[in-house]
C-alpha cells in the first residue's frame, strides 16, 4: 500500500466529518452536503482502489485507456458542481432583487406618510395664523 492509500481516506474522514458538523449546525444546505460527502467518498475509493476504478470506468465508458476515464468523470463531476454554484448564485441574485425592490417600497411608503403629515401640519398652521392685510 502506497502512502496517498491511507492519508487521502483519512483526509476525507476529516472533510466528511466537517461537512456533516456544518450540516448539524445549519451552515450547509442538504444538497451541498451530500454532493461534497458524495465527492470525497468517490476520492477515497479511487485512492484505496485505483486500478479497479479506473479500469472499469475505463471499461463503462468506453476509453482506451483508464486515466482518461478517470479524467473525464472528475471533469463532469466539477461541471456538475459549477452547474449547481451557478444556478445557486442566480437564484440568490433574484432573491436579492426582490428584496431590495421591497426594502426601496417601504422606504418610499415611509417618505409618502412623513410628507403626508408634514403637509397637514404645515397646511393648519396657516390656517390657525392670522394673515395680515396691509391696507
Amino acid at each position: 500500500m502506497n502512502i496517498y492509500q491511507w492519508l487521502v481516506p483519512l483526509i476525507s474522514l476529516f472533510f466528511i466529518y466537517r461537512l456533516i458538523t456544518q450540516f448539524k449546525a445549519n451552515k450547509r444546505l442538504l444538497i451541498g452536503t451530500f454532493l461534497w460527502v458524495t465527492f470525497w467518498i468517490l476520492v477515497s475509493f479511487l485512492s484505496v482502489f485505483p486500478d479497479f476504478v479506473s479500469t472499469n470506468l475505463s471499461k463503462w465508458f468506453g476509453f482506451k485507456d483508464h486515466i482518461n476515464a478517470v479524467i473525464f468523470v472528475a471533469l463532469g463531476f466539477l461541471f456538475l458542481i459549477s452547474y449547481h454554484q451557478s444556478s445557486t448564485i442566480e437564484s440568490l441574485e433574484k432573491q436579492m432583487t426582490e428584496l431590495i425592490r421591497k426594502m426601496a417600497l417601504e422606504k418610499q411608503k415611509d417618505i409618502d406618510v412623513i410628507k403626508k403629515t408634514d403637509n397637514k401640519s404645515t397646511s393648519k398652521n396657516k390656517e390657525t395664523t392670522p394673515i395680515k392685510k396691509n391696507n
